[in-house]
């Protein structure tokens, strides 16, 4: 761990030809939350002319080190990982470059974490189709960060105020769902959702696991998954000591776990739980890196790229990003 008071958090800006850049800038100038140390790790030419324009004055004291900054008591300030040099790409629009630096920028600071020289990473927005390494591609970022942190278990956990959620059929076409949805599956996503509860502090959390069909299956009649699997599984978490139900139809449990009934939710597909979350506040979705040997978030929202340059993004998504990655940090360290 770094040993400062206050966890240091390295935030990289994301797809920098996105919004990414600005909503970084933007926490920086309205300032970051008082209970870290934020480093802006990437390509401080960027940063600078994010800086310039917003009309704000780039300030920053530059690191070309981490172990450098990593002792630093300024409370705000950047690692140019260009080391000087560094390009500006035309925003608004997917490039491959851009893709390349996002996925330099992250894995960098992740290795910085496993090493312990910051205490948690938050990256921000970035798109799918332009995350490589080399000649690498892919599926998503989380495909990537389970290779580079030789984390094969690691599963995307969304928070959204009190309620956290897990999907076993992330990003996979509809038609490939079923395959997914296996006894062995959703035990592990309700471990991995109980696991990333606890890390949170929450005492005893309570799991609902949704099911697939509608009406939950009509006993077999409109489906079987859960007969043969989403009950199983339940019922194998409810024997190593894990408050869970299920299945619940997908139409009510969200209805059900923001009356507060339940702290987390596992999801058979992407849109069953992400509808659900969005609606209820869209902008507000934290992802956390679940079963990750260091702590990683990200906004939910994407790179933007028809704001990008305009003025007009909104910071709120990637700050909550950064105190959730806080509030790990800092249960992290507790004794």
């Amino acid at each position: 761990m770094v040993n400062k008071d206050k966890p240091l958090i390295a935030v990289t800006p994301g797809d920098i030809t996105g919004i990414g850049p600005e909503i970084l800038v933007k926490v920086i100038v309205e300032g970051p939350p008082e209970a870290c140390r934020l480093l802006a790790v990437g390509d401080v030419p960027v940063l600078r002319s994010s800086f310039d324009a917003l009309g704000a004055k780039f300030e920053l004291p530059v690191f070309l080190d981490i172990g450098e900054a990593a002792v630093s008591d300024a409370p705000v300030m950047a690692l140019d990982l260009a080391q000087g040099g560094g390009e500006l790409l035309a925003l608004g629009h997917p490039h491959s470059e851009a893709g390349r630096m996002a996925a330099k920028a992250l894995i960098q600071s992740a290795q910085w974490a496993k090493e312990g020289k910051v205490d948690g990473v938050v990256f921000g927005p970035l798109v799918k189709e332009t995350l490589y390494l080399g000649k690498k591609k892919y599926n998503d970022e989380t495909e990537m960060m389970r290779e580079q942190l030789e984390a094969p278990l690691m599963k995307s956990v969304a928070k959204i105020g009190k309620i956290f959620r897990v999907t076993i059929a992330e990003h996979v076409p509809l038609v490939k769902i079923p395959e997914f949805i296996t006894r062995g599956n959703i035990l592990e996503a309700i471990q991995v959702l109980q696991e990333a509860l606890s890390m949170y502090g929450v005492k005893a959390p309570r799991i609902a696991v949704a099911a697939l069909n509608p009406h939950a299956g009509e006993s077999g009649m409109v489906g079987r998954e859960e007969i043969d699997h989403i009950a199983p599984a339940v019922e194998e978490a409810k024997k190593k000591g894990i408050d869970v139900y299920g299945p619940i139809p997908a139409d009510t449990v969200y209805v059900r776990a923001f009356q507060g009934q339940y702290d987390g939710v596992v999801n058979m597909y992407h849109d069953q739980a992400n509808i659900a979350l969005k609606m209820a506040g869209f902008g507000e979705i934290v992802i956390i890196f679940g079963r990750a040997p260091v702590i990683i978030t990200t906004p939910s929202h994407g790179p933007a790229y028809g704001k990008a340059g305009k003025g007009t993004a909104d910071p709120n998504n990637l700050r909550s990003a950064i105190k959730v990655a806080v509030s790990l940090a800092r249960h992290r360290r507790m004794p």
